[in-house]
């Protein structure tokens, strides 16, 4: 991650703290909550998880399930970008805001035609009825998300990620 990266990434936590906040009070807590239900199948993200990996032209994905988590990972060649979260309301009707940006809200996506990985909007919500703590390793970025809408880096590797995959980890 450059330093640009770096920077939007410092605001773009710092931006969705603020909302999960928001998102914490009891007038809005149902927020989240209509947003997983939205997909009553607790199986549901799995479907979402190979959306994306088709999204981002993998020729393969895995999932590999432990008795504390679940590892799925794909070889897309489309990987994780981040924006500015000043410009979000601009970039999102370009079709260039960030992956990571898109992800980290609430059906913010790209409005764009063609399928990519900024259109996770509210569909990778279902991940939450698994794990409240997702975790995302790109070859660029590592990073954590928590009260739903928080990215936090992830400073080490995880070793069950090959080269050039994106690996998702969902701890029960």
């Amino acid at each position: 991650m450059n330093s640009i990266e770096n920077s939007f990434f410092s605001l773009l936590t710092k931006d969705r703290r603020e909302s999960s906040t928001l998102l914490q009070k009891p007038s809005t807590r149902g927020i989240m909550k209509s947003v997983v239900e939205k997909y009553s199948d607790q199986a549901h993200f799995i479907y979402e998880l190979l959306q994306n990996a088709d999204d981002a032209k993998a020729s393969y994905a895995r999932f590999v399930l432990y008795k504390d988590k679940l590892v799925f990972a794909h070889n897309g060649s489309r990987h994780f970008s981040i924006s500015n979260p000043k410009t979000e309301d601009i970039d999102s009707s370009k079709g260039i805001l960030g992956d990571i940006n898109a992800i980290t809200s609430i059906a913010n996506s790209n409005k764009s035609s063609e399928a990519t990985i900024g259109k996770f909007g509210v569909g990778f919500k279902a991940v939450f009825q698994y794990t409240s703590h997702p975790e995302i390793y790109d070859p660029k970025f590592s990073f954590r998300i928590s009260n739903f809408i928080v990215p936090e880096l992830i400073r080490e590797g995880n070793n069950e990620r090959k080269q050039d995959e994106t690996l998702f980890v969902f701890k029960s």
